[in-house]
C-alpha cells in the first residue's frame, strides 16, 4: 500500500511539469529558422491583407447597390449581373467570399 502511494506521489510532480511544457509540435523560433518562419507569417499577412482590400470592394458595391435598388442582391453574382461589377474578385487561394443575402453581409473565410 505504502508503495502504491509512493509511485502515486512521483507521479504528480511529472505529470503537472509534462502537462504545462509547450507543444512538441511548435518550433520554438532560433537564428536558423527566424527567416522561414517570418516569411510565412508575411505569406499569411499578405494573403489576409489581398482578401481584405477584395472584401472592402465588394461591401461598397452591395451597399451602392442596397441604395439604387432598394434591397440587397439576392447573391454576390447579381452584383456582375447588374453590373456594379465586372467580375468577382478571386479570393485567396484556400479562401472564400461568404454572403449573406438578408443583411448584406460579406466576409472571407
Amino acid at each position: 500500500m505504502k508503495r502504491g502511494w509512493l509511485v502515486i506521489f512521483l507521479l504528480i510532480p511529472f505529470l503537472v511539469i509534462s502537462c504545462s511544457r509547450k507543444k512538441e509540435t511548435e518550433e520554438e523560433l532560433t537564428p536558423m529558422n527566424a527567416v522561414e518562419k517570418y516569411g510565412g507569417v508575411m505569406s499569411k499577412t499578405l494573403k489576409k491583407s489581398k482578401a481584405m482590400d477584395d472584401l472592402l470592394y465588394i461591401k461598397n458595391k452591395i451597399n451602392t447597390f442596397q441604395i439604387q435598388e432598394g434591397r440587397y442582391p439576392d447573391s454576390l453574382n447579381e452584383l456582375v449581373e447588374k453590373k456594379y461589377l465586372d467580375k468577382l474578385p478571386e479570393p485567396p487561394k484556400g479562401m472564400s467570399f461568404h454572403y449573406e443575402p438578408s443583411t448584406g453581409k460579406v466576409d472571407v473565410r
